[in-house]
């Protein structure tokens, strides 16, 4: 039994308990608010460097052999859990939880596993814990032992943990920015502790041989990582989801340092350059992504437009550049084909005012010549001829279709400017410029300002009114109607003639048909302007049981 009454004993007793006290209370603490990224592993890590440290202390406090052994073979299993729990703690801290998978855990718990087992049957096959006897050194009664095969393996696997932790913490530290570095930078210092406890231990170095520097030392590197994610605050949602929605992102991402070097791609760069061309100059690896580079740029038949910014330090010292490159290939292939379809329809549209050009000349001028030699050839003084009426008829029809015609080819182009226009007035205007013989129009609502090219609204009345003339009769009762709604307003047309068949009303709007032997243009006329304008035309009957046409849709200007 060690010297209780020894300075040194008492100091080191006093230390384990201390440190056991402070790990098991910690790891409790920890445990009831494990939400935080990495808590449950803090809190198993002080549960165990708690534990070791009482066991330890239980081992030099024993009065015999056998209670030093039974202690040792408690902590086996503690010490071996914790390579595993700070490899655990890293990866959930650094946010890679998709390493953690069922398998990784099973293969990083089986050596540990395999380990307690041989160390507890130690003494059947001498692979661990060789010659374990009780040994007095100075005022200290402890175990010795030598180490075997399986505790050289145990060694170099615990070590190799602690280093793989430490280099993932490192690329952390290297990767975050300075609000999170001084986390990473107490983890790796609290990880000095245990590491060169545990050289310390397996070195024999200092006055006791057989004396474990290691079991404080684990709780002080629990109390590192504690402070970190309690009390500093763990590195939150943001940076784990900023560095997984880099990873995941479609568009490849270059970082390059501020000597012009590559030093991190995004899987979706790496399939644009090789993942080796990390460390290398980026004006030889890509030299059309220059600082300054115009854009878009076009790799492999993609284009790419390119965001770029600079990354600054606190001082605001130039550190790199970061290059989001976004794929636009079919923004500009879309681009591309919207281009080739405006020039087409620029096309046509000049297709259309030549043929415009050529009724409005080419045709009205023969036209003009076949109408003079009927009234020739009637001799000037209105003899009535048969023949000569259909022929004067017949170009009264083709300088009606030549009319239409040319309102038809203009009817239908987009709307590009709109006026302030009363629906009353331009009703009332229209009507008095036409031949409206016995005719009668009356304008029934509120005088309402609306948006609309003027021009062409009054075409599209003036349409409609002939239209109520030529089919309804020369003295049939014309109605305006203007309403107010809450999408905007309405006008509509209607007369007391026969009005239009519920089976036809939606094709007197089409271009050719025509219910009285019209030319078919006109309806079709007021359904381009219309939709022009982007208003909406229908077909009902009127309150008089004529025809009522309704434009709907029509923007007002609010006064």
């Amino acid at each position: 039994m060690s010297d209780l009454g020894a300075l040194p004993v008492q100091a080191y007793l006093s230390a384990c308990l201390l440190a056991g006290v402070i790990g098991v209370w910690l790891g409790y603490v920890a445990w009831t608010d494990r939400d935080e990224p990495g808590g449950t592993e803090v809190a198993l890590y002080l549960f165990c460097g708690g534990g070791v440290s009482l066991l330890y202390a239980l081992r030099v406090a024993s009065a015999s052999e056998l209670a030093m052994v039974v202690a040792l073979n408690l902590s086996t299993p503690l010490l071996a859990a914790v390579p595993g729990i700070w490899m655990a703690f890293v990866l959930a801290f650094t946010g890679h939880d998709r390493w953690r998978t069922e398998n990784r855990t099973v293969a990083l718990a089986a050596p540990a596993f395999v380990w307690v087992l041989t160390a507890w049957s130690s003494g059947t096959h001498g692979l661990a814990r060789r010659s374990l006897s009780a040994v007095v050194e100075g005022p200290f009664a402890l175990l010795s032992f030598g180490l075997g095969v399986a505790d050289a393996a145990f060694v170099v696997y615990a070590y190799g943990l602690c280093l793989a932790g430490v280099l993932v913490v490192v690329d952390l530290y290297r990767r975050t920015g300075n609000r999170y570095r001084l986390q990473t930078f107490v983890i790796l210092l609290g990880t000095l502790f245990p590491f060169l406890g545990g050289i310390v231990t397996v070195v024999d170095a200092g006055s006791y041989a057989n004396l474990a520097w290691f079991p404080t030392a684990l709780v002080v590197h629990g109390v590192f990582l504690y402070g970190t994610v309690f009390w500093l605050g763990t590195l939150d949602a943001a940076v784990v989801a900023r560095d997984t929605a880099v990873e995941v992102m479609q568009d490849p991402v270059i970082v390059a340092g501020s000597d012009g070097r590559i030093r991190d791609l995004n899987p979706a760069a790496e399939e644009l350059l090789s993942p080796d061309s990390v460390g290398s100059s980026l004006s030889d690896v890509f030299p059309r992504l220059e600082v300054g580079v115009e854009h878009p740029i076009s790799i492999d038949g993609r284009q790419f437009d390119i965001q770029e910014d600079p990354i600054t330090d606190p001082r605001g010292t130039d550190r790199g550049h970061v290059f989001l490159l976004r794929d636009v290939t079919e923004r500009e292939r879309r681009q591309t084909e919207l281009e080739r379809r405006e020039a087409e329809l620029e096309r046509q549209n000049e297709r259309l005012e030549d043929f415009a050009g050529v009724v409005s000349h080419d045709l009205r001028n023969p036209l003009a010549a076949a109408t003079a030699a009927v009234e020739l050839a009637r001799g000037g003084d209105g003899t009535d001829d048969d023949a000569l009426d259909r022929a004067a008829s017949a170009h009264e029809r083709m300088d009606d279709l030549i009319e239409g015609l040319l309102s038809l080819a203009t009817a239908g182009k987009s709307v590009d400017e709109v006026d302030r226009v009363s629906l009353d007035g331009t009703a009332r205007r229209v009507w008095s410029r036409l031949e409206t013989a016995d005719a009668t129009l009356s304008v029934d609502g509120p005088d309402l300002p609306v948006l609309a090219d003027g021009d062409r609204l009054e075409q599209l009345l003036s349409n409609l009114f002939r239209n109520a003339i030529e089919h309804a009769g020369e003295d049939v009762a014309v109605r305006v109607e203007i309403e107010r709604w809450a999408d905007g307003v309405t006008l509509a047309v209607a007369d007391d003639g026969p009005g239009v068949p519920p089976d036809q009303r939606s094709d007197v709007t089409e271009r050719g048909v025509s219910l009285g032997g019209g030319t078919g243009l006109g309806l079709a006329i007021v359904g381009d302007i219309a939709e022009a304008h982007g208003w909406e035309l229908s077909v009902e009957e009127s309150a008089a049981g004529g025809a009522r046409f309704v434009i709907s849709g029509i923007e007002s200007t609010g006064t």
